[in-house]
C-alpha cells in the first residue's frame, strides 16, 4: 500500500485507494474549513491567519489531487496529460467515473507493477 504523498506522480494506485483518498481528504478539508470558518468574525471577515491557512490547504488539495489523479491514469497506462480532460465541460462527467470505476492494467505495465 502506497502511503500518502502527494507530489509523486509516477507510480500508479488503483480504484480503492483512488476512492480512499477521495473520501478521507473531503473529511479532511470538511474539518479544516468548518475549524477555520468557526474564526470569523461576525462580520463574515476571516483574519489573516484563517486565510493563509485556507490558501495553504487550496493549494495542496490542488497538487494532492492532481498526483492522484496522474497516477490513476497511470494504471491505465495512459499519460497523466489525459488528466486536463478533467478541465473541460462536460469531459469531466466522462472522466470522474472512469477515474473511479474503471479497473486498471493488470499486471505490469510501463509505469510499474501495483
Amino acid at each position: 500500500m502506497d502511503k500518502f504523498n502527494p507530489f509523486n506522480f509516477s507510480d500508479r494506485i488503483g480504484r480503492l485507494q483512488y476512492f480512499g483518498f477521495a473520501v478521507i481528504w473531503v473529511i479532511i478539508i470538511i474539518v479544516v474549513v468548518g475549524l477555520i470558518g468557526s474564526g470569523i468574525d461576525p462580520y463574515g471577515q476571516v483574519g489573516a491567519g484563517g486565510a493563509s491557512a485556507l490558501f495553504l490547504l487550496m493549494l495542496v488539495h490542488a497538487i494532492a489531487t492532481l498526483s492522484y489523479g496522474v497516477r490513476r491514469l497511470h494504471d491505465f497506462d495512459k499519460s497523466g496529460w489525459w488528466y486536463l480532460l478533467t478541465f473541460v465541460p462536460f469531459a469531466n462527467f466522462v472522466m470522474a467515473p472512469v477515474l473511479l470505476l474503471a479497473p486498471g492494467t493488470p499486471g505490469a505495465n510501463r509505469f510499474g507493477v501495483r
